[in-house]
């Protein structure tokens, strides 16, 4: 027996053969079979090939799409959707500052305490910076009444200090005195120019009015920087010479402040801004279009 019962013996023989045991990690390499993980080398091989050529066609695939995309649809000097086609639809809608937090639109602060208008005041100078920055003469054309240069491709450059000089960084943009003010900005619309219904002021106008009775009594006549008379009343503009905005290079799009000089105190003041002396820019209050809207909240 060779000190060996037949049940071991057993173990290891069938039909009389010998076969070596199998370990709990022979799946990994089998000897026998000559396998690794269930596949010879040959078929690992072949598999790799395979998804090689798989994975790089795929890549193809799609690298020749997104240049399709950005090459073929996107272009530098032009959005792909323009005019009615566009989402904006041609309709100007207005922005302001400041606005410390895109999500809320209430202006909130106590005259004289810097610590309740710092964010406003931070948030109008970055705006401010912008506009200072220097603009290469090659880029610019001259403008004014007297102008010759109508090369739509340059920019008029706007000067903050001229146009709204009460609403600069010297004076903490009117916070601090409990005048402040709040400047407003169109939305840029590639290829717009402004329609005026009246050709002796041939400029989108803008008004700023109390959401209700009481906020109109309450707002009182602020005042506008740059300002023109429309209409028997004093109105805030944004100058036809910045139109049409084509991407130039280096363009700043006209601002108009809106200064605060009568608010009362403790009062929340809502306040409505509308662009008028348009043809072409419809008031739509549910949509936000052709006009923006606010709180004004000055503290004791």
């Amino acid at each position: 027996t060779n000190g060996m019962s037949a049940s071991t013996r057993g173990k290891y023989e069938v039909d009389g053969d010998k076969e070596a045991p199998k370990g709990r990690f022979s799946f990994m390499y089998d000897s026998n079979a000559g396998t690794c993980f269930g596949r010879t080398p040959r078929s690992w091989l072949l598999i790799t090939i395979f998804y090689t050529i798989y994975y790089a066609c795929l890549a193809g695939f799609f690298a020749g799409m997104l240049s399709v995309f950005l090459f073929g649809v996107i272009q530098d000097e032009r959005p792909h959707l323009t005019g009615d086609q566009s989402l904006l639809r041609l309709n100007p809608g207005m922005g302001f500052r400041p606005q410390p937090q895109p999500e809320s639109s209430v202006i909130k602060f106590t005259a004289g305490k810097n610590a309740t208008y710092q964010k406003y005041v931070s948030n109008l100078e970055a705006l401010y910076k912008e506009y200072k920055k220097a603009v290469e003469p090659i880029n610019l054309r001259e403008c004014g009444d007297n102008a010759t240069d109508v090369d739509p491709t340059k920019v008029c450059a706007f000067d903050w200090d001229k146009q709204m000089p009460d609403c600069v960084p010297e004076n903490r943009f009117g916070y601090a005195g409990g005048r402040p003010c709040v400047v407003l900005k169109l939305n840029r619309i590639f290829g717009w120019l402004p329609d005026p219904i009246d050709p002796a002021v041939p400029h989108p106008t803008v008004r700023c009015v109390g959401e209700n009775p009481a906020d109109n009594e309450n707002l009182g006549q602020p005042d506008y920087q740059p300002s023109l008379g429309a209409n028997g009343t004093s109105s805030g503009y944004f100058s036809q010479e910045y139109f049409p905005y084509l991407k130039q290079v280096d363009y700043r799009s006209p601002l108009v402040a809106v200064v605060f000089k009568n608010l009362p105190r403790n009062t929340l003041v809502m306040v409505e801004c509308r662009l008028e002396n348009l043809n072409n820019a419809v008031y739509d209050k549910a949509d936000r279009q052709a006009m923006v809207r606010f709180d004004m909240f000055m503290q004791e």
